[in-house]
């Protein structure tokens, strides 16, 4: 007897475009001559190029057609109420409803232990003092004494916060620690999906910024470094200025892997800002 293909598990996505998209490859494999025009006529949708243009980002897919996608899918309850979230999570602008949102797909996933695993890891961005700990871990011989971990954090934590965020650190595969006590980075990369940072990082960034603030303050002067331009530049000179700062922070990073010999943690940050709208044929208009 011939084993039926694996379902398309809605729960493995963060993005309803990516679903649907794998949804119709997995059906056309399936069926020699499935077509966008097929979906839309056995899902009982009208417009024939509904599917193509929702994967192409043309147009954003409204919960009113939560019911025909169900149907046809045969989704259960349960991915019912994950494609609702799902698309809420997909179409929101606003970061801290996207948060939300976000938080109700990882309620969804937790069934599963491997979601569990790794929905724990969009968490090292809720604190900012979980990438300074990981770095500053690894940094120095600090023999297991959060007193003097959190002491060296700037700004300063309680020893309690540099315990947790060692132990969340370790159970998410961020650090590991040898048999002689010693730390090291365990996965260097921290990536997540574009859509899920929408959620997350926002207010990672928002934190950051508001100490960057209190670090004028705070902060010798010969001790750190601000400047700021405001320039006039085209629109294509503005997508310019943002792949150099992008191949800067990879520069910068490639220099801070090679560093021989660490002594401390720092923290950099980039921001490129319109500061007025986009003039085009003596008007002005928002992009």
């Amino acid at each position: 007897m011939q084993q039926q293909p694996k379902k398309v598990s809605i729960f493995e996505y963060y993005d309803y475009r990516e679903y649907l998209q794998e949804v119709f490859s997995d059906l056309k494999r399936r069926r020699f001559s499935y077509s966008y025009r097929t979906f839309s006529c056995e899902a009982g949708i009208s417009s024939h190029n509904f599917l193509p243009r929702i994967i192409r980002r043309e147009r954003n897919l409204s919960p009113a057609f939560i019911g025909n996608i169900a149907r046809y899918l045969k989704l259960s309850a349960r991915e019912v109420k994950y494609l609702t979230a799902l698309i809420a999570f997909n179409n929101c602008r606003k970061p801290s409803l996207k948060e939300c949102f976000l938080r109700q797909l990882q309620t969804l996933r937790i069934v599963s232990e491997e979601y569990r695993i790794e929905d724990g890891k969009l968490r090292f961005f809720e604190e900012w003092y979980y990438p300074v700990v990981r770095e500053l871990a690894v940094l120095s011989d600090w023999g297991d004494d959060f007193a003097a971990l959190a002491r060296r954090c700037i700004p300063r934590i309680t020893p309690a916060q540099a315990k947790s965020a060692i132990q969340f650190l370790i159970s998410n595969g961020f650090l590991e620690k040898d048999v002689d006590g010693r730390y090291d980075v365990a996965d260097p990369i921290v990536s997540t999906e574009p859509e899920v940072d929408s959620a997350i990082i926002p207010r990672y960034h928002k934190v950051t910024l508001q100490q960057c603030a209190e670090a004028l303050e705070t902060v010798p002067k010969e001790e750190r470094n601000y400047s700021s331009l405001t320039l006039r530049v085209s629109r294509t000179m503005y997508d310019e200025v943002k792949q150099e700062i992008f191949q800067l922070r990879k520069r910068i990073l490639a220099m801070a892997k090679g560093c021989p010999n660490p002594e401390m943690v720092c923290f950099i940050g980039f921001q490129l800002l319109p500061r007025s709208t986009t003039q085009q044929n003596g008007e002005d208009s928002r992009e």
